[in-house]
C-alpha cells in the first residue's frame, strides 16, 4: 500500500497488492484486507463506468456511421432513379421531335445534353468549366495572373575560365 501511495499515478493489479501484503502477519493481513476492500470497490466501480462510457461511445458512433450510410444509399439512388427518369423522358421527347420533323431539336435532345444529364445525377460527376481547365493547366485568365512563369527555366552559364 505504500508504494500505491508513493506512485499515484500508477494503479496496482489486485495481485500486485496480495503479494505486497503477502509479506505481513495474517492479523495485519485481515486489518489491511479491510481498509483495501473500499479502495478497491472504488477503482472497480471506475473501471466500469469507464467501459460503460466506451462502449455507448462505440454505439453511438456505430449508429451514426450506419445513418450516414444509409443518407448517402438514399443520396445516390434518388440520383439514379432521377436520371434514369429524365434520360427516358429526353429519349421520349427527342423520339416525339424527330417524328414532328424537328431533327436539330431531337439530336440535341438525345445526344450530349441526355450524356451531360446522365453524368450529373447517375455518376455525381460534374465536367469543368472551360476557365477551371484553363486554371489546372496553369493559364490566366483575364485579370488574373499566372502560376506558371512566362519565361522557361535556364540554367546560368558557367563562368568562362
Amino acid at each position: 500500500m505504500t508504494a500505491a501511495r508513493r506512485d499515484a499515478s500508477r494503479e496496482l493489479s489486485g495481485l500486485e497488492i496480495a503479494l505486497e501484503w503477502g509479506k505481513l502477519p495474517p492479523e495485519h493481513l485481515s486489518a489491511a484486507l479491510k481498509a483495501l476492500e473500499p479502495e478497491l470497490k472504488r477503482a472497480h466501480e471506475i473501471r466500469m463506468k469507464r467501459l460503460d462510457m466506451e462502449e455507448r461511445e462505440r454505439s453511438a458512433l456505430h449508429e451514426a456511421n450506419e445513418r450516414q450510410a444509409q443518407r448517402s444509399y438514399r443520396l445516390y439512388m434518388g440520383g439514379l432513379v432521377a436520371g434514369f427518369a429524365l434520360c427516358a423522358g429526353m429519349l421520349v421527347g427527342s423520339v416525339v421531335e424527330a417524328i414532328h420533323g424537328q431533327v436539330v431539336l431531337a439530336a440535341t435532345m438525345a445526344g450530349p445534353t441526355m450524356l451531360g444529364i446522365a453524368s450529373l445525377f447517375v455518376l455525381r460527376q460534374r465536367s469543368a468549366s472551360p476557365g477551371q481547365r484553363r486554371q489546372a493547366r496553369g493559364v490566366a485568365l483575364p485579370g488574373q495572373q499566372s502560376n506558371r512563369s512566362v519565361l522557361p527555366d535556364v540554367q546560368p552559364a558557367e563562368p568562362l575560365p
